[in-house]
């Protein structure tokens, strides 16, 4: 018997929460802990600090695209006195209500934005250290701590202009909410645990599949009485309540049908799994990847299917229905598909979005640190401390779930980084728990050694091969810079910059696109015209092109191939009003002299 309590002793005594020392000694390890913990938030914030100071005029932080421009957008129609809207909710709101209170309050200032968030990630770095504190050991917390504080994707995402910094700090506060009601059983842990779930919702909308998982959890693995746990469930309903409530009445309001969150998820349910789907993000309507174009097109696109007008329920319907028809059809491609968004899901690689933590890290100091600090290391260390705590599953089981049906949520839709973020958030604690393992065994020179290495380097070879075009992917972010230069008026800096992503990628339609429009600006429309004529060769289907085209050539003095495209618009979308104004106007006779 004490040979085996020596054993165990050896396997995880370090992955334990350790007795609290009476009296003053249990005072000052506190204290300690406090100390240590504080020392690594200034860490965070300094990192986080340099990051937004280092990278203040990258171009699409000074002029916004995508995403980031719809979201700022709808945070300023807020805040000049828009505040319950005239639609149902098609992006996740709560991440533009937060950005409009920022405005109201400092006005409409991008890098006071990007410190409010910094700030929020530093938050994040204290509560996943008081969670890993809780959870294992004020070892592993610390640890937990400091990885998050140095982790360049959390940097990167606290610096952008994106949902994801705001995510990030609720998931870290749900992690913490649910860890001290795991403790203490006090009913505030509970309302703090719906709450914190119900603003995550908001901004995360995959984390309604969560809703339904903590009441089970309170109920079957609390030690409490069954009162006392039904009065914790009800604690924890009412904190969810209070937050999605609103939302689902206001979305009725508008639109005649209840919706806690959003009703995007039949277009994005499509995009992720249609007979055409890659894993990776790709839009309804080829050049229309932005919130300007995602609603309209998802909406116009159902009705002309069905014939008749829709309701926003009615269009994500239409899309899910789509999504498995086209699975019937190939369910074999469909699964490919699916282990291949699995292999995605746990790769090293942050797939970009309009933005690429890669370019970033050009000119971001502490974003170099993601060449040696990134998921392909982190996701190894989480997977061997699952192994090495797996003797406290009975205390780690909602957290087990909690990561597994978020990777299951990431996987049915697309590929993104900042989709994938939760999952790294997720695996944090159990990452530091395994990287504390490890050094003990090093340090005391334990056994298993062989069995260690052998699961760190098949993770570690599996979660690092090459999955992703990151060629292309980094090409069409490097195009995004170069819009977003030209839109800011920096023509030659942009126009460079276009230049490069297709010499990186030359198979990118857009590319040539963007690259043509900004010849346009810059006065020089015989290359613009090239330019769309490669594009079109690339990518027939580009919306726009024929006009943009027919531009070109007529401000070239090509007046006949000008008519051409202008009716060849005209063709593809026949209430093209620019097309009919310019054919009008190009068939006007010239005036005598």
């Amino acid at each position: 018997m004490a040979r085996r309590r020596k054993q165990l002793h050896a396997a995880g005594q370090e992955l334990e929460t350790p007795e609290t020392p009476p009296g003053d000694s249990a005072s000052a390890q506190r204290s300690f802990f406090a100390t240590l913990l504080a020392s690594i938030c200034v860490l965070a914030f300094f990192l986080r600090f340099m990051n937004v100071l280092q990278t203040i005029e990258v171009p699409t932080l000074v002029e916004l695209l995508g995403d980031a421009k719809g979201y700022f957008d709808w945070a300023v129609k807020i805040s000049d006195g828009d505040w319950y809207g005239t639609e149902t909710f098609y992006q996740a709101p709560l991440y533009p209500y937060f950005l409009a209170v920022l405005i109201k309050i400092f006005g409409p200032s991008i890098t006071l934005i990007r410190v409010v968030q910094m700030l929020l990630g530093v938050a994040g770095v204290w509560l996943i250290g008081l969670a890993g504190r809780r959870l294992f050991s004020e070892r592993i917390g610390l640890v937990s701590a400091l990885m998050l504080a140095a982790y360049p994707p959390a940097i990167y995402y606290d610096g952008i202009i994106q949902k994801a910094a705001v995510a990030t700090f609720l998931l870290c506060a749900l992690i913490a909410s649910c860890v001290y009601l795991q403790s203490e059983k006090r009913w505030w842990y509970a309302v703090m645990t719906g709450a914190s779930l119900g603003l995550l919702v908001l901004a995360r909308e995959n984390a309604l599949l969560w809703t339904p998982v903590i009441p089970i959890w309170i109920l079957l693995a609390l030690r409490e009485s069954n009162r006392h746990r039904w009065t914790l469930v009800g604690c924890y309903v009412g904190g969810l309540a209070l937050i999605l409530l609103p939302v689902a009445a206001r979305n009725a309001s508008l639109g005649g049908e209840w919706s806690p969150t959003t009703f995007q998820a039949g277009p994005n349910f499509y995009i992720g799994n249609n007979l055409q789907a890659t894993g990776i993000y790709v839009p309804l309507v080829p050049g229309h990847g932005t919130p300007m174009y995602e609603r309209a097109d998802a909406e116009r696109l159902a009705e002309q299917a069905v014939g008749h007008e829709l309701s926003a329920r009615e269009v994500s319907q239409f899309w899910m229905s789509r999504s498995w028809q086209e699975i019937r059809q190939s369910p074999s491609r469909w699964l490919q598909l699916m282990l291949a968004k699995t292999f995605m899901v746990f790769n090293r690689y942050e797939v970009p979005d309009v933005e690429s933590m890669y370019i970033f890290r050009e000119y971001s100091a502490p974003l170099k640190l993601s060449r040696i600090w990134h998921f392909g290391i982190l996701c190894p260390l989480g997977i061997w401390g699952v192994i090495a705590t797996r003797r406290n599953w009975r205390k780690l089981w909602l957290y087990y779930l909690l990561l597994l049906t978020m990777i299951a949520a990431v996987v049915l839709f697309f590929i993104l980084g900042r989709y994938r973020n939760p999952v790294a958030i997720l695996i944090i604690p159990f990452a530091a728990a395994g990287a504390v393992d490890l050094f003990v065994r090093i340090k005391e020179r334990k056994g298993q050694m062989l069995r260690v290495a052998a699961v760190l380097l098949l993770s570690g070879i599996l979660c690092n091969i090459r999955v992703h075009e990151e060629r292309s992917l980094h090409a069409s972010c490097s195009m995004n810079m170069g819009i977003s230069a030209c839109k800011a008026g920096n023509l030659p800096a942009g126009i460079q910059l276009l230049r490069s992503a297709i010499a990186e990628f030359p198979e990118m339609a857009e590319g040539y696109l963007n690259l043509g429009r900004a010849y346009m600006l810059n006065q020089q429309p015989d290359r613009a015209a090239r330019c769309f004529q490669n594009a079109l060769i690339l990518d027939p289907r580009l919306q726009g092109v024929h006009f943009q085209l027919g531009e070109a050539l007529e401000y070239s003095g090509q007046r006949q191939q000008a008519i051409e495209q202008y009716q060849r618009a005209l063709t593809e979308n026949s209430s093209d009003a620019r097309a009919r104004n310019a054919l009008s106007r190009i068939r006007l006779p010239s005036p005598p002299g």
